[in-house]
């Protein structure tokens, strides 16, 4: 699989060839889990494309980038105010700096933003001018559009500087505009330049601790507060049917890597369409440098501009890092290509982002420049992939991702590819297989329960002459069954009640005692956990049992459980921190709790909340153990009965815990077991936190006393 690539120009390039260079920089996609994994180059830069090339001058802070459906370019000149248009060859065909207008001359002054119609009209957001700008095809002027104006008072912010920052222009002549420091989303004019109003307003999403300190400041703390503003939209792109593919531009960095809508599709009411139903939501890197980190670029992307393909595909540019995301209509990410930096093929500020054919532009404000990238042979078969499958050529759609896991073995959406063309051709087991491999739960769970339906209906005869041979064997053997099960009661009952038991045999009936008394307090807390009390240390002996049953139950789960709902990444499961996930925890409880009912007057002996704590685990053994089984034959669509019975569990176990494990055991009311328990969970909190303190410290520490050695070794 190669990683790196070699760049070679295409002979109908202009400017600086970008050749006979390896790629400084490794690609990648991110797997389920987040991870990113190795992926091969799938666009390389080809050329690097001043204005002196142009023959127009240097580019001054460009800041935008069209290319129209005949294949002009049009470049955003912010600086020299002006708008440049080149042809499909990249030759000049005109410089838009000023035109007649009112009987004089008029000038652009930092135009920011321009689009381009499919009759090649012409529309410019002249910032400085507070306006937007109409030319024609030819680059004569039609006509301007000023501010926005209504005639009812509060749908414009008071004060309300207007200064656009981009346009864009749908099928039906509507206009929308993004303008600098508006949080009430895209305006819109109608054909004739008159002001509609605003469509696709962020949403006003402040974190929790945010939120709360608000609510319990002063005024005058709060009075000092930063407003909680909406996110305002960096820039977007139309689709040929009029929706609006725009970009997010998060100002706190805190909530940066929870958000999901860094990407909107708004359809003419300004209603969000985006489908995000990939491994993650089309946010740019899933991780990332955080702000202690020492890296050049830290943070979260920034969507600074979104380009739309055929078959609902885009791609958005990252202004932090450089990079180029494209994502399918599902929110599958296909391909990550570029760079920031100062190497050759990278850009230092990029701004905007243009494609033209499959090539993919970028343009670079601080370098003045234009960087164009060429597809790649894996980017190709990726797009001959999804094209042929659109047709419904399935035989050679397989074919095709087959050929792009030769490039690219780590690649899921090759394997969902494959999955889905069998899947269409009625082969569901390979289809489940390929769509296991490809991590597809959703898919998978289409093709089981196809799958399922097949052999249910071939393999039902047998199974009905099975079901009558053991039913009917059953009622048979029922007067036997019910003699040995009575005389296994009548020998556990007489070890149980045995006197002056030693050794092996004392121990096993205390077990057997213990758990009888832990399946009778799981229906009667009160009187259960009572007599566990009575039953002093001989009951630790089940409750180890039970702990046991728990930590293997849990463990198997993370094993085990059926590939639909089980999300662990199984490579990484480490045994040893798998059960210390759950004993570590147990004796947190136990050894916080134990203290912190030292100083409240509780009752309980360490031994009985050990002891107590661990029968009330008891229903996390016989709800879970039989849903490890279960989930195996079960479709997504019947795992709300799985998570219905897993939380019963939880909640049964939480009542255990208070009713019994505290309320009974330290002789409390039910409002001092409640708060005991709140307390005991913030004790665990404040534990790990001194321990993790510790570590750190321990750590510093270490590393403070090795430097000093060190400069001494090297001194002496």
């Amino acid at each position: 699989m190669a990683i790196l690539a070699v760049a070679s120009a295409p002979a109908t390039a202009v400017g600086v060839p970008v050749t006979g260079f390896v790629v400084p920089y490794q690609s990648y996609t991110y797997d389920y889990w987040g991870q990113p994994v190795p992926a091969p180059q799938a666009y390389l830069p080809v050329s690097f494309i001043r204005g002196e090339d142009l023959g127009v001058g240097d580019l001054r802070s460009p800041n935008d980038l069209h290319v129209s459906a005949s294949g002009h370019v049009y470049i955003a000149d912010t600086g020299n105010h002006r708008v440049i248009v080149l042809d499909p060859e990249w030759r000049l065909v005109r410089v838009i700096s000023e035109f007649e207008h009112a009987g004089g001359t008029d000038r652009l002054n930092s135009p920011r933003g321009l689009y381009v119609t499919a009759d090649e009209s012409l529309y410019v957001a002249d910032t400085g001018n507070s306006r937007i700008v109409h030319f024609d095809a030819g680059g004569r002027l039609v006509r301007t559009i000023g501010p926005p104006e209504s005639d009812m008072p509060g749908i414009l912010p008071a004060n309300f500087n207007y200064r656009p920052l981009k346009v864009g222009v749908d099928r039906h002549g509507r206009i929308y505009v993004v303008a600098q420091d508006l949080y009430e989303g895209l305006i819109t004019f109608s054909q004739d330049g008159r002001f509609r109003g605003f469509v696709g307003a962020p949403r006003v999403t402040p974190n929790f601790i945010d939120y709360l300190w608000s609510r319990l400041a002063t005024r005058e703390q709060r009075a000092q507060l930063q407003a909680f503003l909406p996110t305002e939209y960096s820039n977007f792109d139309l689709d040929p049917e009029g929706f609006i593919y725009a970009t997010v531009v998060d100002r706190d960095e805190s909530t940066a890597s929870t958000r999901h809508d860094r990407v909107k599709l708004l359809n003419p009411k300004g209603e969000d369409l985006l489908r995000r139903i990939g491994f993650h939501p089309p946010i740019g890197d899933v991780q990332f440098p955080d702000r202690w980190s020492t890296a050049s670029q830290r943070g979260s992307s920034l969507l600074a501009d979104v380009v739309v393909h055929e078959l609902g595909v885009y791609s958005v540019l990252d202004s932090n890092r450089g990079r180029v995301f494209t994502y399918d209509s599902n929110g599958n990410l296909l391909y990550v290509f570029g760079y920031r930096g100062t190497d050759h093929g990278r850009v230092t500020q990029p701004v905007a982002l243009a494609r033209k054919g499959h090539q993919m532009m970028i343009l670079d404000a601080q370098q003045g420049a234009i960087v164009l990238f060429e597809p790649t042979e894996y980017a190709l078969l990726i797009w001959a992939a999804m094209h042929a499958y659109h047709r419904g050529e399935y035989q050679e759609t397989e074919a095709l991702w087959r050929k792009v896991l030769e490039l690219n073995a780590n690649y899921d959406l090759a394997y969902t590819g494959i999955g889905r063309s069998l899947l269409r051709r009625g082969e569901y087991a390979e289809a489940m297989r390929y769509f296991r491999l490809g991590n597809n739960r959703r898919d998978y769970s289409e093709a089981f329960s196809l799958y399922r339906r097949g052999v249910i209906y071939e393999n039902f005869g047998a199974a009905a002459m099975i079901g009558i041979v053991v039913i009917g064997g059953g009622i048979a053997l029922r007067p036997w069954i019910r003699q040995r099960l009575t005389w296994a009661r009548a020998k556990t009952a007489a070890l149980i009640d045995a006197q002056h038991l030693s050794g092996l045999k004392k121990l096993l009936a205390q077990t057997l005692a213990g758990l009888q008394l832990a399946r009778f307090a799981l229906f009667h807390p009160h009187e259960g956990f009572r007599r566990l009390k009575m039953m002093g240390t001989s009951a630790l002996p089940s409750a180890a049992v039970i702990l046991f049953a728990v930590t293997a139950t849990y463990v198997a789960s993370r094993q085990y459980t059926g590939f639909i709902f089980n999300t662990t990444d199984l490579t990484r499961i480490n045994l040893y921190m798998e059960v210390a996930s759950v004993i570590v925890p147990f004796l947190l409880w136990c050894v916080v709790n134990w203290a912190l009912t030292t100083l409240m007057d509780g009752k309980g002996k360490f031994w009985e909340i050990v002891a107590a704590t661990s029968f009330a685990l008891l229903p996390m053994f016989l709800i879970p153990a039989p849903l490890i089984v279960i989930s195996n034959y079960i479709t997504a669509e019947e795992g709300s009965f799985y998570y219905f019975f897993q939380a019963i569990a939880m909640l049964w176990t939480a009542v255990l815990i208070l009713l019994g494990a505290v309320m009974t055991i330290h002789d409390y009311d039910f409002t001092k077991s409640f708060w005991t328990c709140v307390l005991t969970v913030a004790g665990i909190g404040f534990v790990l936190f001194l321990t993790f303190l510790a570590v750190n410290l321990s750590e510093q520490v270490v590393l403070f006393v090795n430097d000093i050695v060190t400069e001494l070794l090297y001194r002496t």
